[in-house]
């Protein structure tokens, strides 16, 4: 029997790729607008997250703060940058030494950039709650039979996308130095509900995180599909499958009856 139902966030209850390439987009800018040049022009949205992921995988089991990681990835964008302006001594005594003017005259040096792009960025991020459509009537539907959770590698906060009230516990992987697909994240979470495994259930998009971290801590899982056809790709070297799969949160409530 299950007793609680436990949620990923990005993918699975909101849309986050749409909420980061805005984010991403508006920090773009403001980076162009600090320093103004053809290497910034070229710099895309697919650049600044390309830091950001090589970081987070030099920093695996390191440094879960996302904000510590982005603002780390912003830093190594910046990097890109060095020598346009001072190749050519635009900037007098300040060199290439990382003190850039920005498109208001003010010096800001590349540390305090990276950090004003970071606070720009989860500020977009916000902004847009991105719940997919089937989210808040499933979460209706189940919360008088479940106890509800949100287990999630990432950090949006319920209450600040209008998910306030649902969930009984909330588990961000960066507040515990454990992330999925660890067994370490699923204790985490039967240890605040007080439930056992075999009565929890996961619902989330990733293969590896969600479904194989699930299944090897004794919990079920339950993957959602929603751009394919519901064909669940096993990671490599993996032989874990879903309890079952759906390609909307629709289905939900009617198919925990059967688990």
């Amino acid at each position: 029997m299950i007793d609680a139902v436990l949620f990923d966030g990005d993918q699975t209850l909101w849309d986050f790729e749409k909420v980061m390439r805005v984010a991403l987009e508006a920090a773009l800018v403001e980076l162009r607008m600090a320093r103004p040049g053809t290497r910034a022009d070229s710099l895309q949205i697919a650049d600044l997250q390309a830091d950001r992921s090589d970081v987070a995988r030099e920093l695996e089991g390191v440094e879960y703060n996302l904000a510590r990681l982005r603002r780390l990835g912003f830093a190594r964008s910046l990097r890109r940058l060095e020598g346009e302006h001072g190749d050519h001594g635009d900037h007098g005594d300040h060199g290439d030494h990382g003190d850039h003017e920005d498109s208001l005259g003010a010096w800001i040096d590349d540390d305090a950039l990276a950090a004003q792009l970071t606070a720009t960025y989860f500020a977009q991020r916000d902004r847009d709650p991105a719940l997919f459509d089937d989210t808040l009537p499933c979460l209706e539907a189940l919360r008088p039979d479940y106890r509800l959770g949100l287990l999630s590698n990432g950090s949006r906060l319920p209450e600040v996308i209008g998910l306030s009230g649902f969930f009984e516990a909330v588990v961000f992987a960066q507040d515990h130095n454990v992330a999925k697909p660890d067994r370490g994240i699923f204790v985490v979470a039967e240890t605040l509900l007080r439930v056992a495994p075999d009565s929890t259930v996961l619902v989330g998009d990733h293969p590896l995180n969600d479904v194989v971290g699930a299944k090897r801590a004794g919990w079920r899982a339950v993957w959602i599909d929603r751009q394919g056809d519901g064909s669940f790709p096993s990671p490599a070297g993996t032989d874990e499958r879903p309890d079952a799969i759906i390609t909307s949160l629709a289905q939900l409530p009617g198919m925990l009856a059967t688990l």
